[in-house]
């Protein structure tokens, strides 16, 4: 079976990618005050063997460090993982309780996107983003995004914020792309630990390297 190195060099797949919409969706009333701090959580057991040392590797852990976007001759990394998640349920129905915390949220599933890939050390494969959702179906004048994938029961989830679709989109930060996700699952009831496992990712403008862990089980 290939590499994941291999796979790098070798062609990779068509993305799929677009801009324009429409305006920024308000939040629904009851939707989480992003701007609040979240008190700490010790990180849960689970995650005990990934706190010590940085993950520098994808295939020392079920953890993403990057998604990636396919080239013409390979994959190239782009957005570094910031979140970790921990349902409770196993596979589907775990991504899918991750997600229904962000339906409260009044958040879009499938928004438009770009798609990207993460690597599955199980299958040695790039899979394509399994679960997607912002606060609003387009984003024109800016959103909060997050791409996830659930590999080995844990969840590795993207969270940034996206600049308005014109003149040209980016991503302003990561770090209140992360914020918003903590305070989300914070008002949920759900453990978060914010800056609990170092995945050695840190990237421009606002991303430090570590990732937030938030699990079901309070």
């Amino acid at each position: 079976m290939a590499t994941r190195r291999a796979l790098l060099r070798k062609a990779g797949l068509s993305a799929v990618g677009t801009v324009a919409g429409i305006t920024l969706l308000p939040s629904p009333p009851d939707a989480t005050d992003p701007t609040g701090t979240v008190e700490a959580a010790e990180p849960p057991a689970a995650v005990a063997d990934w706190i010590d040392e940085p993950i520098t590797d994808e295939d020392d852990a079920p953890i993403g460090r990057y998604h990636y976007e396919p080239t013409s001759d390979g994959f190239r990394a782009t957005a570094p993982f910031n979140v970790v998640v921990l349902p409770e349920a196993d596979g589907e129905r775990g991504l899918e309780t991750v997600m229904s915390v962000l339906d409260t949220e009044g958040w879009i599933r499938s928004p438009e996107e770009y798609t990207r890939f993460a690597w599955n050390r199980e299958t040695e494969s790039y899979v394509r983003q399994q679960a997607t959702a912002a606060q609003s179906y387009y984003g024109v004048n800016g959103r909060r995004h997050v791409r996830c994938w659930s590999f080995e029961g844990v969840v590795s989830m993207q969270a940034h914020e996206d600049s308005a679709a014109r003149p040209t989109h980016g991503v302003p930060s990561y770090q209140r792309g992360r914020d918003t996700i903590e305070a989300i699952f914070d008002g949920a009831g759900w453990r978060v630990s914010p800056d609990a496992i170092d995945l050695a990712n840190a990237k421009e403008p606002d991303h430090d390297g570590f990732a937030t862990v938030i699990a079901e089980d309070p």
